[in-house]
């Protein structure tokens, strides 16, 4: 009976390939990395963001020329892949805490950053040529990414006026969270 089923498994294996004796084939995706680039549409500065895990930061919001971050290296992609999904994780505001320095016991403060993460689907719009992977975060908190073969220009066109200079909130009790 073992035998039966293994034979079984083994034909069935060979007929998916194309039949006895066919050479087998290899269409697997190849993993490419490339440039990560953001676009900020919010109104407050994005320290840290990642895609997969590799950081981008410094994304500035953006101007009507421009979408408010440089490139770095590099984001992980696999051409082809229908449905291929990232983990976006970003900076969403933060709260200051103090603390008293063990050696002169000064007090300073401390920032304590929020983060918000998202499960995105990539929008391939440049198939097998992306070269870049555009993460955009809009004023509503949603996130959007596309794999492309140039930098975009950023798609929303806002004011520079918009952006929230304001320093951030004392956290509750002046204690950093989750203490």
């Amino acid at each position: 009976m073992m035998l039966l089923l293994a034979l079984f498994a083994c034909s069935k294996a060979v007929s998916s390939q194309g039949g006895p004796g066919a050479l087998p084939v290899f269409n697997e995706p190849r993993q490419v990395s490339l440039s990560l680039v953001g676009y900020n549409y919010t109104n407050r500065y994005i320290n840290e963001f990642s895609v997969g895990g590799e950081g981008g930061g410094n994304l500035y919001v953006s101007s009507p020329a421009g979408g408010g971050g440089g490139t770095v290296c590099c984001a992980k992609y696999w051409p082809g892949v229908k449905g291929y999904k990232v983990k976006v994780r970003w900076q969403t505001g933060a709260c200051y805490y103090k603390v008293r320095a063990s050696d002169s016991h000064e007090v300073h403060q401390r920032l304590f950053p929020f983060f918000k993460e998202a499960e995105v689907e990539v929008d391939e719009r440049a198939t097998d040529r992306a070269r870049y992977m555009e993460v955009h975060f809009y004023p509503d908190g949603s996130v959007q990414v596309a794999a492309t073969e140039h930098p975009s220009p950023p798609r929303l066109v806002l004011d520079r006026e918009r952006e929230d200079k304001t320093r951030y909130p004392r956290c509750p009790n002046d204690d950093k969270p989750g203490q």
